[in-house]
């Protein structure tokens, strides 16, 4: 039996199973959170009513509802730079480039080395952002000696509470109405796993003795800092194949999209695995140019949001391809008018809507582009009320993963900084998003994206109840509204030199004893500080 996909009769549903889909379309439901814990009265009620039978997650179950899945390696291992296999012409037996075994160390002060396992997210969010990291003949070396590895003992809040491991371990507030309307605030009435297991247990089990062993185990979720540490070679080779198409297009010269082809299978089965970590990577490193570095951007929440709506790997491939391609016309527009610092005239954004028709042509002349990909970048600008362009398409005119393309970049556009505005806040782009539902875009979908973001979107700062502000660092897959958080400021709002970070799952408390939530979301500009302080 498939514990992951329990059929359960209404009749026999229980407290602290979790729901994973239902016996119709979660659309046809009163239910906007695809998968929840059934842990009221109500929710009880409503899916007795509605359905004759649901399907069950026990691997995501609370409480006696609970089961652990077997631990087996399926063989699925990140490598420092993709395995490429090809066939020989003689028909001899494929090779892989790379060697197939990661080897990933943590090297701390004194040249001691770490395994992930016993790494924080601030230590390898640090090595990214300083740029500490070599590749050597013996594999990725991140160096976390100059962020320090052990912090000092301290009375503060998160610095000392009970519970809490100040490497890796870890109800809500106010937030935006429409959010707290949508996701709703109810009290956790089991949050103990069966048989002691841990809901936040590492999936890699790295030990001293096979320290540059990783094993990705099916249907666990690895911790964000463990994900970006195995993907970050990846990351870091997608940047310059993006860079070389749009060098391309400038010097006129033809598009070769073999190797961005081979680095997005790689970054679909991150993805697949912990989506926060690649659109951590994508805020983590800037880039010297800001088409390309939006386009990959683009992409990774395009592949993210497309792997959440369970579309297939191949249909997640090619949107992500989309998401790069789907701006290199800009190149062909004066860059008077795509920097310009204030509001188009009619005349300029007639002009720059032509960044489509000249995409479309670039492309036309490089091979290998599948005809779904050139779709999607024909429809990405169209909206679901007939006011886009080119063809003024409407409704369900656009096809769907083109609303999804248009629906991302959008978001994209409201996240980052650009010349004629000023980024918004995570939860504020979410609010602009809403108000645009069934005339931009369809309010299905928008319900889609807020789900897929959550009331407190990765990078976004919140307040905890006990005065510190923290840095949502990982979505949880059962409780959406329990995050982890890197705690970055004090009850004073002083520098914390140690951030450690607390899952609010399983519940941490506060020296006062009881337990850490979330008061209200935060943006930098409030606390009088700059948003690049904490990686966000």
């Amino acid at each position: 039996m498939d514990i992951t996909r329990e059929k359960v009769f209404s009749s026999q549903l229980q407290f602290g199973m979790f729901i994973t889909e239902l016996d119709r379309p979660w659309l046809d439901s009163p239910f906007l959170l695809q998968g929840f814990v059934l842990d009221d009265d109500e929710q009880m009620a409503t899916l007795k009513q509605l359905c004759e039978f649901v399907y069950v997650d026990r691997t995501k179950s609370i409480g006696d509802q609970f089961s652990a899945k077997a631990k087996v390696n399926v063989a699925i291992q990140r490598e420092a730079s993709p395995v490429i296999i090809k066939q020989t012409s003689n028909g001899s037996k494929p090779s892989s480039t790379f060697s197939t075994t990661p080897k990933v160390m943590v090297k701390t002060a004194n040249n001691q080395k770490k395994t992930l396992q016993q790494s924080s997210f601030f230590e390898i969010l640090s090595a990214i952002k300083k740029g500490a990291i070599t590749q050597t003949k013996d594999g990725i070396v991140f160096n976390v000696s100059s962020v320090g590895s052990t912090p000092p003992p301290s009375n503060g809040s998160a610095n000392n509470t009970n519970g809490v491991d100040h490497s890796t371990n870890g109800s809500n507030g106010s937030s935006l109405g429409f959010l707290k309307n949508l996701f709703g605030s109810k009290k956790d009435k089991l949050t103990a796993p069966k048989n002691g297991a841990s809901h936040d247990d590492d999936p890699f089990g790295i030990t001293e003795s096979e320290m540059y062993r990783i094993h990705i185990y099916q249907n666990e979720v690895p911790r964000v800092e463990q994900e970006m540490a195995v993907i970050y070679p990846v990351y870091e080779k997608s940047q310059i194949a993006t860079k070389e198409i749009f060098e391309a297009i400038a010097n006129k010269q033809n598009l070769d999209i073999s190797t961005v082809s081979e680095v997005l299978d790689n970054m679909v089965d991150s993805i697949s695995r912990t989506p926060d970590a690649l659109m951590w990577l994508a805020k983590l490193k800037d880039t010297d140019n800001v088409a390309y570095g939006q386009a990959l951007n683009v992409s990774i929440n395009m592949m993210a949001f497309s792997s959440f709506l369970a579309l297939p790997k191949v249909e997640i491939k090619e949107m992500g391809l989309a998401g790069l391609l789907q701006d290199v016309g800009k190149v062909k527009i004066p860059k008077r008018i795509l920097l310009k610092n204030t509001k188009l005239t009619s005349t300029e954004f007639e002009i720059a809507k032509l960044h489509i028709e000249e995409g479309l042509r670039i492309l036309s002349q490089t091979a290998d582009i599948p005809a779904a990909v050139i779709d999607v970048i024909k429809q990405h600008h169209e909206r679901f009320d007939g006011s886009g362009y080119p063809d003024g398409l409407d409704n369900e005119q656009i096809q769907i993963r083109a609303q999804i393309a248009g629906l991302i970049d959008t978001y994209c556009a409201l996240t980052t900084d650009r010349s004629y505005a000023k980024s918004m806040p995570n939860l504020r782009a979410l609010d602009e998003i809403h108000h645009m539902r069934d005339k931009a875009f369809s309010s299905s979908l928008v319900d889609q994206l807020i789900q897929f973001f959550g009331i407190y979107p990765v990078s976004s700062l919140v307040e905890l109840n006990t005065g510190e502000i923290g840095v949502v660092i990982q979505q949880n897959q059962v409780r959406r509204l329990q995050p982890r958080v890197m705690v970055v400021l004090a009850p004073d709002k002083s520098r914390n030199e140690f951030p450690v970070t607390l899952d609010l799952l399983n519940s941490p408390t506060t020296p006062d004893g009881v337990a850490y939530q979330i008061v209200r979301a935060v943006s930098a500009d409030s606390l009088g500080v700059h948003a690049e302080d904490f990686y966000i």
